[in-house]
């Protein structure tokens, strides 16, 4: 009898043992299910984190700083931190660059791997690549034809405009600092100086005038001080 409970002791034992090596094996391959499971969603989530930022960058004309405007102007409901660390922000001109810390190299080598335009640092940081939306850098590229309130400048030239030989038609105001032309229609205007070799015009005012070095104005008032003295002179009876 005594043999036989040694068997089943012994029984007992390897059936404990076999037991708890599956429940390992059980825990191990759900937890690297989860994991996979955890990883195959951060494609989607990380494109879904990227596609708010251009959004955002498209709509409000410039990139989100914080991050979190993402969530408070409804973007996006939260921040994708695939590790939980926090993201760090560098825009240069078109490119917005957002870098996260890895806890491991295989880690940011296989994000990388499933974000298009990621890349990876000697330090385990993974960098997203965000370039600026092409309906924006258009915008920006080309004069618009009905102002934008949010984007004075896209109303403003920021080279010369040639015309190549076509006309400029009903301009209500012209402001110009300096006009040069061969020819110019124009029914009214208020110049602060004018240089002109030849001027055909029905009228003209000007506040002064100076024509081959004379002051208009001074000639003027000379002139009209020697037509008083010539009436004063013929009314006394001489200068005949």
């Amino acid at each position: 009898m005594n043999h036989r409970y040694g068997y089943i002791l012994f029984e007992l034992v390897v059936a404990l043992s076999l037991l708890a090596g599956l429940m390992l094996m059980s825990q191990q391959w759900f937890a690297r299910q989860q994991a996979v499971a955890e990883r195959s969603s951060w494609e989607v989530e990380a494109q879904s984190f990227i596609t708010a930022i251009e959004r955002f960058w498209l709509s409000e004309r410039r990139v989100p700083s914080p991050l979190s405007e993402l969530v408070t102007k409804g973007y996006i409901a939260d921040i994708w931190r695939p590790w939980g660390a926090p993201w760090q922000l560098e825009a240069q001109n078109n490119l917005l660059r957002l870098q996260t810390q890895a806890p491991t190299v295989g880690d940011a080598n296989w994000l990388a791997r499933q974000v298009a335009g990621a890349s990876t640092t000697a330090d385990n940081q993974v960098q997203l690549h965000i370039w600026q939306p092409i309906g924006l850098a258009l915008r920006e590229r080309y004069l618009h034809r009905v102002a934008d309130p949010l984007a004075p400048e896209y109303s403003a030239m920021a080279s010369d405009l040639d015309m190549n030989g076509f006309n400029i038609r009903n301009v209500a105001t012209l402001h110009t600092r300096y006009l040069l032309g061969t020819q110019a229609t124009i029914e009214q205007a208020e110049l602060a100086n004018l240089r002109s070799t030849e001027v055909d015009t029905t009228r003209f005012s000007a506040d002064e005038a100076i024509i081959a070095g004379y002051d208009v104005g001074a000639v003027i008032q000379r002139l009209q001080l020697l037509e008083q003295k010539w009436q004063a002179c013929r009314a006394q009876g001489g200068c005949q």
